[in-house]
C-alpha cells in the first residue's frame, strides 16, 4: 500500500512529526519519500517486510525509499516517535552522495540503530532540535531545519561506509555516479515520452543494466520514476503558479486528464484541486 505523503512547504519538501502506532497490527505501507523515526518513550516492535525489531526509547528507524514497513505499540506502553519524511531533492541539490544509505540497496543499510556512542546522541539530538525548529518556526528555522537534516545524512552516509568493505562501497559508488547522468536527463526532461531502450542507446549502456541501476538508484522502476518526477512538477506548478490544472497536466507529460487526476490522487491523496488549496492555506 502507497501512503501519501504531502509537505506545507514546496520549498522545504520535509514534514516532521510526533507519532503514536496504533496497538493493533495495521497493513504494511509504503511511500516514496525517506524516513527517519525515533523512539522517545514506550515500547513496541516495527515491521520491515518478514523481519521484527523490537522498539525501545532511543531506537532510531531508517526507512529506505518502498520499502514495506510499520510500527506498532505494546499495549501496557505504546511508544512515542518524532518522524521524519523529507523528499530525495532535499539531498540530491546538495550532495548526491548522502542518498547512499536510503537509495542504494547493495549497501543494506541496517533499518534499526542503537546505542549509546556519541553518533547515536548526536543523531538523537539532532532530530529532537529539528522538530523543535520546525514547531516554533522561529525566524531562520527553513535554514536550521535544512542545516540539521544534511549533518544527520552526513553521519549516516559515514556509518553506512564503515559497514561494508571498501570494494563493495567503490563499486556501489561507481555505479550510482554512473547512473547519475540518466538521472540527471530524466529530470531534465521529464515532460517527453522517454523510451528505455532510447535512454540505454544514447547513453551506451545495455537496456537491462541500465534498468537495474536505476532500480537500485531510485527504488522504483523506470516507467515508475519518470510518473514519480512528473507528479513531483505537478505539485510543485500547483503550489507556486496560478496555471490551470489542465495546462499543468500536459506541461509535465501526461497524454491525457484521466491519467493525471488517477496518478495524482494516487500518489499525493487527493486531487490536484484539492492539493492547490491546501497548500494555498499554509501559505
Amino acid at each position: 500500500m502507497i501512503l501519501p505523503i504531502t509537505y506545507d512547504d514546496p520549498d522545504l519538501p520535509l514534514h516532521i512529526f510526533q507519532w503514536t502506532p496504533s496497538v493493533e497490527l495495521e497493513p504494511q505501507h509504503h511511500h516514496h519519500s525517506f524516513e527517519m523515526g525515533l523512539c522517545m518513550a514506550g515500547s513496541g516492535t516495527f515491521y520491515f517486510g518478514q523481519t521484527e525489531y523490537p522498539v525501545v526509547p532511543g531506537d532510531l528507524f531508517i526507512v529506505n525509499i518502498l520499502e514495506n514497513h510499520i510500527a506498532q505499540s505494546a499495549i501496557d506502553q505504546p511508544c512515542e516517535f518524532i518522524f521524519l519524511n523529507f523528499d530525495a531533492d532535499l539531498l540530491a541539490k546538495e550532495e548526491p552522495e548522502l542518498m547512499v544509505p536510503f537509495r542504494y540497496y547493495p549497501f543494506h543499510f541496517r533499518n534499526r540503530l542503537q546505542g549509546d556512542g556519541e553518533v547515536m546522541d548526536r543523531l538523537r539530538s539532532m532530530i529532537v532540535r529539528m522538530y523543535e525548529e520546525r514547531s516554533h518556526r522561529a525566524p531562520g528555522h527553513k535554514t536550521a531545519v535544512k542545516s540539521l537534516l544534511l549533518s544527520i545524512c552526513v553521519e549516516l552516509l559515514r556509518m553506512s561506509k564503515e559497514e561494508v568493505d571498501v570494494t563493495t562501497w567503490m563499486d556501489g559508488v561507481h555505479n550510482y555516479e554512473s547512473i547519475r547522468p540518466v538521472l540527471q536527463y530524466m529530470e531534465q526532461h521529464y515532460q517527453e515520452d522517454l523510451d528505455l531502450s532510447q535512454l540505454a542507446r544514447w547513453f551506451h549502456i545495455s537496456q537491462s543494466h541500465l534498468s537495474r541501476l536505476i532500480a537500485e538508484a531510485t527504488g522504483r522502476k523506470f516507467k515508475s520514476h519518470m510518473l514519480t518526477l512528473r507528479i513531483q512538477h505537478a505539485k510543485r506548478s500547483l503550489a507556486v503558479t496560478t496555471d490551470s490544472v489542465t495546462d499543468i497536466a500536459f506541461d509535465c507529460g501526461f497524454q491525457s486528464m484521466a491519467a493525471f487526476y488517477r496518478n495524482f490522487k494516487e500518489a499525493v491523496g487527493m486531487s490536484p484541486e484539492a492539493y492547490r488549496r491546501q497548500v494555498s492555506a499554509t501559505r
